[in-house]
């Protein structure tokens, strides 16, 4: 039987708006407040330009110093800008010396992008997806981007874009650990890759149950079930190992810089690694019953699943893992409807977890 790629689709849900009113200053022209449009952070180019071109088809009047504050770039490439403007685009811009600052002189506006349809309903989808991704400061970013975008789109897309939107939802895994926290602990780990800076921290481990000062070389992030984990080498230990975030604590920048080993591959470190969790690779046989074909066939669970259908009708699902606690929990999670063959002592293991249970449910509640 052939394996089943899943392909997974990211949605996304439009911002809000916030420059849909002017507002005017009190002063020698008329400016918009920054706070009352969209934030200039993270402009460039081809985003410049329409920027430029909201602001002077609204009236505001800006000119070149204004600009180059509100779009975060030094005054040249805001006459850059604007040169463009008139080259490529014939932009009728004119600089009114009473109002101080650009104007046009006839009725001008930049072409729209222009989106199909699909190509634009699967943006929003994906941020409507990673806005539920709490807790970290991607979410801020993308619904500014997605806000951008939905700028430029025809009004006949964005208003079939509002019933996509509305007609599809997702279900994400709740954040594990307090947000801001893990929040503020995830932008200090960006910074340290970024800079490739040493962070030096208490850990938590709930294996030990220990409190332990740390300082580690931040690798890579990964969410996995609504918790964030960090990839990095563990000075301490020595070797390279899995942080959870939430269990982290006063994390510092440290001034000693590190270098990633241009051997180091997540792919490879993950490769045995059912979800998060590693250990000795271990060829795992779980059989289940027929009812379960339709959901266990249709998918890659693992790169390295075997799945054979059985004289009786059964289906068997052949793995090489190092998560035997995540596989055991997930077996689980199929009742009666699945059991691992071997290796005998994952059996066990799970013999002794449902006996536990049965346990559990023995006496009186």
């Amino acid at each position: 039987m052939g394996k089943s790629e899943v392909n997974t689709a990211l949605r996304a849900g439009p911002g809000t708006h916030h420059g849909q009113h002017k507002h005017y200053r009190q002063h020698n022209q008329y400016k918009p407040r920054v706070t009352d449009t969209i934030s200039g952070k993270g402009i460039t180019g081809f985003w410049r330009l329409y920027e430029i071109d909201r602001l002077i088809s609204q009236g505001y009047y800006p000119n070149c110093s204004y600009l180059a504050e509100h779009l975060e770039v030094h005054r040249r490439t805001v006459e850059r800008d604007i040169e463009r403007l008139r080259d490529l685009f014939a932009a009728p811009i004119h600089y009114d010396r009473k109002k101080r600052g650009y104007c046009y002189t006839e009725p001008f506006s930049l072409p729209p992008v222009r989106l199909r349809e699909g190509e634009a309903i699967a943006l929003f989808l994906g941020q409507k997806l990673l806005a539920q991704c709490k807790g970290t400061p991607l979410e801020e970013f993308v619904e500014n981007a997605m806000l951008k975008i939905r700028m430029l789109l025809p009004q006949e897309v964005d208003v079939s874009l509002e019933r996509a939107v509305e007609a599809v939802s997702f279900h994400v895994d709740p954040l594990r650990g307090e947000e801001v926290e893990v929040a503020q602990n995830y932008q200090t780990l960006v910074e340290a890759m970024e800079q490739r800076r040493v962070v030096e921290m208490e850990y938590y481990s709930a294996n030990r149950d220990a409190h332990t000062r740390r300082r580690i070389e931040p690798y890579h992030l990964r969410l996995v079930g609504g918790a964030w984990y960090c990839i990095a080498y563990c000075q301490t230990r020595r070797e390279v190992r899995t942080f959870a975030l939430d269990r982290m604590q006063s994390l510092a920048l440290t001034d000693e810089h590190f270098k990633v080993p241009a051997d180091f591959s997540i792919s490879e470190y993950l490769g045995h690694s059912w979800l998060i969790e590693r250990g000795t690779p271990t060829r795992v046989v779980i059989e289940f019953d027929s009812s379960q074909i339709p959901y266990i066939a249709n998918r890659q669970w693992h790169h390295s699943q075997e799945l054979e259908i059985l004289p009786d009708g059964d289906l068997r699902m052949t793995v090489t893992t190092g998560s035997l606690g995540e596989i055991m929990r997930w077996v689980m999670s199929f009742g009666s409807h699945a059991r691992i063959i071997e290796p005998e002592d994952l059996r066990r293991q799970v013999i002794q977890e449902l006996e536990k249970a049965r346990h559990n449910y023995s006496g009186n509640p």
